[in-house]
């Protein structure tokens, strides 16, 4: 029986143009968006936001566990949820998928076999594939079986995102890497259901997703002139610079999509969507939606 997933649906004031199924990053839940929900609300666009299994008010009595098994298709399929849903809310209208951070990588797993059911794709902060998937699997592997899928561990914390924080220069707090924006970094630290380590089986979920994603030969593009667009700050440690993010984009090409366009933001970091200039991405979203496929 599929689990339960909390939503929030947004409706345009005006005239339904299109909708929007919101994806959410890594350890934290779907109330961080009502600002661009509202936005795009307010342009004729449906908006779905929810939380993520293991997020939010979608977990059940442990944040960072996804399920005994296949807690990565559990994600994907959580996607899939939503697309559906917004497309009961807001019939006869063209559908965009969105996804931030961890929610890109199950937005690109999705598209794997389900590109036929969105009109438009955007991926902000995209994590690059990484080489030391592989090694980090077998490392977790060895963690779940001294403590459990539900264990907790520091090490395994350091391996996903550890590094993160050392692109920049003399933090203030462990996660300044997120925005420029203090109070935005202060906000998610104040916030229980944000910033929580994963279990060791969520981070094995995790790191398959970053495998599979990376698999060319798993997408069955069907699409292949969907419009999919990578935005992100030009200083966000997590798309891997911008060797990382031509990686991302070419892995898609090389899967067959032909419609990728970037826009990378000066003096932003990886929330770009929590930036205290949000609104110019807010904006530029928004044109783009219009100028491809959604009125």
């Amino acid at each position: 029986m599929p689990r339960r997933l909390a939503y929030t649906v947004f409706r345009p004031t005006g005239e339904l143009k299109g909708a929007v199924a919101i994806v959410h990053g890594m350890a934290e839940h779907r109330k961080r968006y009502i600002a661009f929900a509202e936005f795009l609300a307010e342009s004729g666009l449906g908006v779905i936001t929810y939380d993520l299994p293991g997020h939010g008010e979608s977990a059940d009595d442990t944040l960072g566990y996804f399920g005994d098994e296949d807690g990565w298709q559990e994600m994907i399929d959580s996607a899939a949820r939503a697309v559906a849903r917004a497309k009961k809310e807001f019939p006869g209208v063209p559908v965009c998928l969105f996804g931030h951070s961890m929610g890109t990588m199950i937005s690109r797993c999705y598209i794997q076999k389900h590109d036929g059911e969105i009109d438009a794709l955007v991926l902000s902060g995209a994590p690059n594939w990484q080489a030391a998937t592989a090694a980090g699997i077998a490392l977790g592997k060895q963690i779940r079986g001294l403590r459990g899928k539900k264990g907790l561990s520091k090490l395994m914390d350091r391996l996903v995102t550890g590094n993160f924080n050392k692109s920049v220069k003399d933090p203030k707090t462990p996660v300044d890497w997120l925005s420029y924006n203090e109070d935005n970094v202060q906000n998610y630290l104040n916030d229980p259901n944000c910033g929580f380590g994963f279990t060791v089986q969520g981070y094995l979920d995790e790191l398959e997703g970053m495998r599979q994603m990376h698999r060319v030969e798993l997408y069955n593009c069907t699409k292949p002139d969907l419009p999919i667009l990578f935005v992100a700050g030009e200083d966000d440690p997590c798309i891997g610079g911008k060797e990382g993010l031509k990686d991302s984009i070419d892995t898609l090409k090389q899967a067959g999509y032909r419609k990728i366009s970037k826009k990378l933001y000066h003096h932003m970091r990886h929330e770009i969507l929590q930036e205290t200039d949000n609104e110019v991405v807010f904006r530029e979203i928004r044109k783009w939606l219009k100028n491809g496929v959604i009125g």
